[in-house]
């Protein structure tokens, strides 16, 4: 019996970086064992050189670093031939574009993640679901009433489900406007053979893959919503009351280096950490932890927003300490995950994890598998929608 085609779209082409890329292979896989036929499409759309080569260091038109650095994640899966990007000319490579068409007319769901996609193809698909990663701002940015997707822009309105990683949103105390959608909860989907998990009793830094500040700040109603900047000053200090434990693998083009070190923090360049797949799971799997800011946004808007980077840490057996969006609410905090408001939290934090170690890995681990499993969350996202998935053991024989 054949399987039921899943369409799915985000930038991994364009963005080939390996925590990136990781996290779309989550869903792509995970679909795939909960019982789909998986075809991953992306286009070029209208955007000037979209294209990040990190061996070059480039913005280019070229996908072929992107196109290579796909197929090879997909490869032990099968995928490697199912995928469609349509470049700059309007041609599908991969695939034709008649074929695409084809196959959104027979799909059973368009799984749109980040919403920088919309080839006309994808209003052939019957039911599509819009998952918000970016909490805050995708409801900032879309226009407030009903208005049409375009290239390189799938709007939220032409959807019929929609999934957020903020699980606070519509709470009184959030102020990120639905705009009358319901933003159902969901995580970012663990499959756990794709994450080593690796015991390092003797690794002495916590690390976090971060971008500085990647975004212009967003005024709403009066009030600024920022970046990792502005969490990460808050705390700058902290390197010289805990000591040198903490290593940031930093990305952007207006990091402040010299201030960073100059307060005792350790550092990388982003790409170090994160140019393939296989480098970032390295990078975590050699650290001792996670310690991480959170978006200023996300912090500001309470709107329970929690990391794919930290979902990654926890799978990898690694405990965590991260700033508290309002994620508490709904995670269990204090063995293996920690959420902090301020420095004298993630002091205690690195205290207690310290004292027993080994028993905050195995925490951790948990909580990945109780909370993140890709089973699971993607079942449940599938099950809301009224959408078929089989028992994820048999869909991978």
């Amino acid at each position: 019996m054949s399987r039921p085609i899943a369409i799915y779209t985000s930038y991994n082409i364009r963005y080939p970086l390996g925590g990136h890329v990781l996290a779309e292979l989550h869903h792509i896989v995970g679909l795939q064992r909960l019982g789909y036929e998986v075809w991953v499409v992306e286009e070029h759309g209208t955007a000037y050189h979209p294209c990040y080569d990190p061996e070059r260091n480039e913005m280019t038109d070229d996908p072929s670093y992107g196109i290579r650095a796909l197929r090879d994640v997909l490869r032990p899966h099968g995928l490697e031939d199912n995928w469609c990007y349509v470049n700059k000319d309007g041609d599908g490579l991969g695939i034709s574009r008649a074929r695409l068409r084809e196959l959104c007319r027979e799909s059973a769901v368009l799984f749109s993640r980040a919403g920088v996609n919309w080839p006309d193809e994808f209003a052939e698909c019957r039911t599509r679901i819009f998952i918000d990663t970016d909490p805050g701002f995708t409801q900032f940015g879309m226009a407030p009433t009903p208005n049409r997707s375009q290239s390189n822009y799938a709007s939220p309105w032409d959807f019929q489900f929609h999934f957020t990683y903020g699980e606070r949103l519509g709470q009184p105390d959030c102020p990120i406007p639905t705009h009358g959608l319901n933003w159902q909860p969901t995580r970012q989907p663990i499959v756990f053979d794709l994450v080593p998990r690796r015991f390092t009793p003797d690794a002495k830094y916590f690390t976090t893959v971060m971008s500085w500040s990647s975004r212009k700040p967003i005024v709403f109603r009066g009030e600024e919503y920022g970046q990792k900047d502005i969490e990460f000053r808050r705390i700058i200090d902290l390197s010289r009351r805990c000591g040198q434990i903490f290593e940031l693998a930093v990305a952007g083009p207006r990091v402040p280096w010299d201030e960073i070190r100059n307060a005792g923090w350790r550092t990388v360049p982003g790409t170090d950490a994160t140019k393939t797949v296989a480098r970032y799971n390295e990078f975590i799997a050699e650290s001792r932890g996670e310690f991480s800011v959170a978006v200023n946004l996300e912090v500001k808007a309470r709107t329970g927003w929690f990391s794919d980077r930290t979902a990654a840490y926890l799978a990898a057996g690694k405990p965590v300490i991260v700033q508290d969006t309002g994620f508490s609410e709904f995670l269990p905090c204090g063995r293996g995950l920690f959420a902090f408001q301020n420095a004298d939290d993630v002091v205690a934090a690195v205290e207690e994890i310290q004292r027993d170690y080994a028993g905050h890995c195995e925490a951790a681990y948990e909580v990945a598998q109780n909370f993140f499993a890709a089973d699971k969350v993607l079942g449940d996202v599938l099950a809301r929608c009224g959408l078929p998935h089989r028992n994820p053991t048999a869909a991978s024989n």
